[in-house]
C-alpha cells in the first residue's frame, strides 16, 4: 500500500482543479493533510441543504442586528492542514470585506449534511478542527435518522422530530427538526 503525501493548506490550494468525465469540478478537501475527493451530493441532500438554508436566511433576514450572513459551498482554510467546503455555514458579514479569495478561519456555524459515503472519521476530524478554529458550532445533519446533532465547544445536543433546533450564535432561532426533512 502506497503511503499517503500530506499537504498543507496553502499546497492544496494551489493545486488545478480536477474535471470528471462530463466536465463537472470534482469536490475536494483537505482533512488532516489528506486530500478527499467529496462526491456530488444526490438530489434528497441538496434539498435538506436547500430547506436548512431557506430557514436559516428567512431568520437571519429579520435579524440583521447579528451581522451574520449564510452561505452554500463557500469554501474555508480551516488551518495549515484543513480546507472545507461546508454543505452551508453562517459568517459574520464583516468577513466577507477581505480580497482574499478563500475564507480563512472556521465559520461561525458550520453545517454538514452527512451522505451514506461520508466516513465517521472525517466528520469528526472536521467537527473537531472547526471548533478548534473559532467555529462557535458545528450542526452535522443525518438525512437517514433525521436528526441533528449540534456540537459547540462546551456541549453536544441533538435534536430530532419535533423539537425546535437553537443555537446559542443564532439567538430567538427556532426551528423544529422535521422541517428540514419535509420535501424528501
Amino acid at each position: 500500500m502506497a503511503a499517503t503525501t500530506l499537504l498543507t493548506s496553502d499546497q492544496f490550494l494551489a493545486l488545478p482543479e480536477e474535471f470528471d468525465q462530463n466536465s463537472n469540478v470534482v469536490h475536494q478537501e483537505l482533512i488532516n493533510g489528506e486530500v478527499v475527493t467529496m462526491p456530488h451530493a444526490a438530489k434528497r441532500y441538496d434539498i435538506i441543504r436547500g430547506c436548512i438554508l431557506q430557514t436559516l436566511i428567512a431568520y437571519l433576514l429579520q435579524h440583521k442586528e447579528h451581522g451574520l450572513m449564510a452561505l452554500p459551498d463557500a469554501e474555508f482554510v480551516v488551518g495549515n492542514s484543513n480546507t472545507f467546503i461546508p454543505d452551508a455555514s453562517v459568517i459574520s458579514i464583516s468577513r466577507l470585506t477581505t480580497d482574499e479569495k478563500y475564507m480563512h478561519g472556521a465559520p461561525e456555524l458550520a453545517i454538514e449534511v452527512v451522505s451514506p459515503s461520508e466516513s465517521a472519521a472525517f466528520l469528526r476530524m472536521k467537527t473537531e478542527a472547526y471548533l478548534a478554529n473559532g467555529s462557535r458550532s458545528v450542526w452535522i445533519v443525518f438525512p437517514e435518522v433525521r436528526s441533528v446533532m449540534i456540537y459547540t465547544p462546551d456541549s453536544v445536543c441533538e435534536f430530532k422530530g419535533d423539537q425546535s433546533i437553537t443555537d446559542p450564535l443564532l439567538p430567538a432561532f427556532s426551528s423544529p427538526v422535521a422541517a428540514f426533512f419535509e420535501l424528501t
